[in-house]
């Protein structure tokens, strides 16, 4: 999902990249106003972001948890099939047929708490980073109409080499940890 969302992020900032540098040409207003231009690495963003990081040590933990989980319902069904292969050898085919439903019920315990788990983890990280995109989006836009810039490229996304003036990623990062600091001092308070 982050990656279509990526994927059409970029597909937009390139068309509205090259729309704007078209029409600033043929409108003659570059070299006669000011340009003011900025990038952004909204991915190290995130990664500075302690509210972010917070959110990936979760669901690190979690898909760790569900990692094990899983992990010993494999022993199990290795286990038994086993101790199939050990008895099978001196007794008849009913009398392993138990042992082979067991496995046949653990492969698909197994395969059902995985696809569940999944799921579980898909959607807690929709919960947790979707309102840390919007965040990072609303801020990005409210620092460049405040401080008038007339762009913000994703640095990642566009741009092959940026002067380090025009780039604002250690700023994001700055405001994101504010903000996130003033969010959770606003929470204690009420």
């Amino acid at each position: 999902m982050k990656s279509l969302r990526l994927g059409a992020c970029k597909a937009h900032l390139t068309l509205l990249f090259i729309f704007i540098v078209a029409f600033s040409f043929s409108t003659g207003s570059i070299g006669q106003e000011a340009f003011k231009i900025g990038v952004v690495n909204t991915e190290e963003v995130l990664k500075g972001s302690e509210e972010a990081t917070k959110a990936a040590e979760t669901l690190r933990v979690a898909g760790e948890r569900l990692q094990n989980k899983l992990q010993e319902k494999a022993d199990a069904i290795r286990t038994i099939h086993d101790q199939k292969t050990k008895t099978e050898l001196f007794v008849e085919d009913a009398q392993t047929a138990d042992l082979e439903n067991q496995i046949i019920q653990l492969q698909q315990e197994y395969q059902r708490e995985r696809e569940l788990g999944q799921q579980a983890l898909l959607e807690k990280e929709r919960e947790l980073l979707e309102p840390i995109y919007k965040a990072l989006e609303e801020l990005i836009i409210n620092v460049g109409k405040a401080e008038n810039y007339d762009i913000i490229l994703e640095k990642r996304l566009i741009t092959l080499y940026v002067k380090e003036e025009y780039d604002m990623t250690q700023k994001f990062i700055g405001l994101m940890n504010e903000n996130g600091k003033n969010g959770e001092n606003g929470e204690k308070s009420e």
